[in-house]
Parts: structure tokens; C-alpha cells; sequence
């Protein structure tokens, strides 16, 4: 990637510097609505930053509206957003070819191949023909790419942009995909994809590989915001698997030196703006879909106000780029969850946005813990929920971990549920994915083509004419 002139390098720098972003609110509290100028609502886009909180449906932006509202006084980012000049709305379908329920691997592949795809698979038609995806063709136009996530980077949605495989599950192999295709920025987790077993017993280790091509690598927090400055290509690998929920990363000394999504998405910005030819960047708020799948309501209201915050991020990006295409959308929903009536004339549902406050910790760090122990902790339920466990439900979840149940979620739903109902007022109609349409928000060179109802395979093609690349 070719480095900034130093005037323009200092300007980026002094914009983004790893540090809050400015609010979409004007000091006197009115919304931001600058008109774009006309290199942002016509013509050839030099950079696309596609922006995707996977698993959204509406009932949890609607639940994290109102807790914002309720607890800070101000409307999501996501909200304010609708007011912007130049932003172009549409309903997207998000069907798989196999089904009208996607899972987030055809659903990115939608994206990033232009067909829709079986589910389970990774840009590989129903009839077998695999598709080059959206990265390639950046990379084969002069452009950089990156991939940016809080699931491991070898996940199913990032993945989707830049891999072929006839499992999404094979994720070896898409770690191997990624350094062969030369992904300029990997941020996320899943270390352990980047070094594998291997039938001999030995180890194939990537990260060396990487490091020989001239790729910088990192490991926390403090060492991503260092090599946010410097230039070249980067690989961040900061979890196992995937990197913890945001709840868990605010209450746990251990998860400190663990970077968010917005500090991820700052320094990809930084490298990524030194290439001369432009960047197409995909970025993830994955574990809203986890929280989705495991019933949880504080985690999925933070994972997603976490992805919330990014939206200031790529917006001043693209008030001093106005030659970028933002895209900011999910693959599906996830869950169902809805903030409910509660109490007489529904005057409970505004208290269940501050109960909500009491809980510290996810169903995942209660999975973890008690799995390390062998042992269920009242003490742990009190820390996470601010609930008094009974010996009864301590009975039930010790019977999940004497049976090594693979994800303690469901019984602690079924133990705790109907006490985390009552606290928050929110309810669940699965633990699936839900086939609603969903919202898809666009500024800049390219989005006025986008339809007011779009099928998700749509989007390839728009995103690859904005960018003037041939396919």
C-alpha cells in the first residue's frame, strides 16, 4: 500500500487518532445533515467500508433506542442516521438459495459473489461453480482489502467476502485462503485457525508466513493502537476464538488488553487509507448474532450498541473521503427479541431499561467459568445477574455441567428465564435466525443505485459498478 503525503497522513490522523468519534450531533443537539457533496452522490466510488451487525432484527434496535434513550438521553447513531442528507434507505431480502431463513455464510457470500448460495456454503453456487469473491476483484483492481470482526476473522461473514470453500465450518482452510489472496488488514479473532494440526502431529503456523510477506502482527490492544500508525499490511489476531462480549470485556480485568470494534475499525482505517488505489473493507459486529442465538438480552444490547458507535467512525471517514461508498446493514435477524409491555398500562417497560444495568456478564462467561470449575456458583449468578439463585435451579445447571452440555445458555434460560424476563421486559421467539427483511443504509458514489426493496445479491454488483471493476 502506498503511504499518505505527510499534510495528508497528519490530517487522517488528527481526524480518527484512536480516540472517541465525534457524536452525529451538532453541539445544540441538532442532527448532522451536511448535503454531500457531488462526488458522494454520483460518480465512481474510489472505497467501499461495508458495515454489518450481524443477526440485527428490529426489535433490538428498537431495545437498544429506548435504553439509550433511557439512560443517556440521546437516540442511537443508528436513529440519527436517518436524518442525514444523501443517506439512501432500502428493505433488503435476505433469503439463501436453499431457504428463505439465510445463515450468515450465504448471506455474505450474497454480498460477495453476486448469487445467492446454498447455506452452510461459501460462495459456491448451488450447482457447484465457485464464485471469486468481492476481495479478489479489489485486490486484482489495485485495491486493498480488509476484513475486521469480533467473531474469529475466519467466521462465516468476513469470510464471505473473501473465501471459497464448500463448508463454512473449514475454517483451516479460509485462514490459508486469506494469506494466499492477501488480505491487507485482518483484525478479529480466531488465532487458533492460524495454526494448525496437522496429521503428522506437526503444526502449520501462518502467522511466521504472514510475518515473512511483511505483514505487521499483533496481539492487544496496546500493540493494535502502535501499529495503527505505521503502513503495510496487518494481522490482529486478539482471541482463540471469538473475541469476548463487549459486557464481559467491561467487567473483566483479564479482557482489558482486548480491542473493541471501534478501536479495530479506527486503525484498519488508518492502514487502509494509505492505499493510493482505494480499499474495499467489510466490518463486523458478529456476536450480536451469538447474543441473538443464546436468548441474552444485555449482551446482544451491548454487542450491538458497541457496533453503534462505529457509525460516527465511518461517517467523519466519509465526510473527508466523499469518494467512499459506506454501506451499513445486517445478514438477518437473530432470535426475535422485542422489548415487551410490562406491568400495569406497560408502565414497567421504561424501569426494565435500568434493571437491565444490573447484569455484568454474559451467558458465555457463566459457561466458562462453571465448565473450568465443574461446579455450578451461586455467587457467579449473583455477579452476572444480580439474581439469588435457589437450590433448585443450582440443581438444574449442575446437571448441564455434569453432562458437559455443549452451550449452558438454554438451561440457564430455562433456570433463570423467567426472573430475566421479568428485570428486562424482554422476550424471544427462537433461538434461530428469522427471515424479516431488514434495513440497508448507503452514502455516497454508487448508493443512488440501490432499489428501495433489494435482494442481497444485488448488492455485489452495485458495489463492484460504483467502484468502476469489471466482472
Amino acid at each position: 500500500m502506498e503511504k499518505l503525503a505527510p499534510s495528508s497522513r497528519r490530517q487522517f490522523l488528527k481526524l480518527s487518532g484512536l480516540a472517541g468519534a465525534a457524536s452525529l450531533l451538532t453541539a445544540h443537539g441538532a442532527t448532522a445533515t451536511s448535503a454531500p457533496t457531488s462526488a458522494a452522490c454520483c460518480g465512481q466510488a474510489k472505497n467501499v467500508i461495508f458495515l454489518v451487525a450481524d443477526g440485527l432484527g428490529h426489535g433490538t434496535v428498537a431495545l437498544a433506542h429506548h435504553w439509550k434513550l433511557h439512560n443517556e438521553q440521546q437516540p442511537l447513531n443508528w436513529i440519527q442516521l436517518l436524518e442525514r442528507e444523501g443517506l439512501r434507505r432500502a428493505y433488503q431480502d435476505t433469503a439463501s438459495a436453499s431457504s428463505p431463513v439465510t445463515d450468515s455464510s450465504a448471506a455474505a457470500s450474497a454480498w460477495g459473489c453476486g448469487h445467492r448460495i446454498n447455506n452452510g456454503a461459501l460462495n459456491m453456487t448451488p450447482d457447484g461453480v465457485m464464485r471469486k469473491p468481492i476481495l479478489s476483484y479489489a485486490k486484482q483492481a489495485g485495491k486493498a482489502t480488509g476484513l475486521v470482526t469480533t467473531c474469529r476473522v475466519t467466521h462465516a461473514t468476513p469470510a464471505g467476502f473473501a473465501a471459497n470453500a464448500e463448508s463454512r465450518n473449514l475454517e483451516d482452510v479460509i485462514a490459508q485462503q486469506y494469506f494466499e489472496r492477501e488480505v491487507d488488514v485482518i483484525l478479529g479473532g480466531g488465532a487458533r485457525h492460524f495454526k494448525q494440526k496437522q496429521e503428522d502431529g506437526g503444526v502449520l503456523d501462518y502467522i511466521p508466513r504472514f510475518i515473512d510477506k511483511g505483514y505487521t502482527f499483533v496481539q492487544d490492544s496496546k500493540q493494535l493502537s502502535a501499529a495503527a500508525q505505521g503502513s503495510g499490511p496487518l494481522i490482529g489476531l486478539f482471541a482463540q476464538s471469538h473475541i469476548p462480549y463487549r459486557i464481559d470485556r467491561a467487567n473483566e480485568a483479564m479482557h482489558q488488553q482486548v480491542p473493541g470494534l471501534e478501536e479495530m475499525f479506527r486503525a484498519a482505517l488508518l492502514r487502509l487509507d494509505q492505499a493510493k488505489d482505494g480499499f474495499v473493507l467489510q466490518v463486523e459486529g458478529g456476536r450480536v448474532d451469538h447474543a441473538g442465538h443464546g436468548n441474552d438480552t444485555a449482551a446482544i444490547l451491548h454487542e450491538f450498541l458497541e457496533f453503534d458507535a462505529c457509525l460516527p467512525i465511518a461517517l467523519e471517514y466519509v465526510e473527508q473521503h466523499p469518494e467512499t461508498l459506506l454501506v451499513i446493514t445486517t445478514d438477518h435477524g437473530t432470535g426475535g427479541c422485542q422489548l415487551n409491555g410490562a406491568g400495569p398500562s406497560y408502565s414497567d417497560s421504561g424501569p426494565a431499561l435500568e434493571r437491565v444495568n444490573q447484569f455484568k456478564h454474559s451467558f458465555e462467561w457463566l459457561h466458562s467459568r462453571f465448565m473450568q470449575t465443574k461446579q455450578f456458583d451461586a455467587q457467579a449468578i449473583q455477579l452476572a445477574f444480580g439474581i439469588e439463585a435457589t437450590a433448585e435451579q443450582g440443581a438444574m445447571v449442575q446437571a448441564a455441567i455434569d453432562a458437559e452440555v455443549k452451550y449452558l445458555s438454554g438451561v440457564l434460560i430455562e433456570a433463570f428465564g423467567e426472573q430475566i424476563r421479568d428485570l428486562t421486559a424482554v422476550g424471544w421467539t427462537s433461538g434461530n435466525h428469522t427471515a424479516e427483511c431488514v434495513e440497508l443504509y448507503a452514502l455516497g458514489p454508487g448508493s443512488e443505485s440501490i432499489p428501495g426493496f433489494v435482494h442481497n445479491n444485488e448488492m455485489f454488483g452495485i458495489m463492484t459498478a460504483a467502484l468502476g471493476i469489471q466482472v
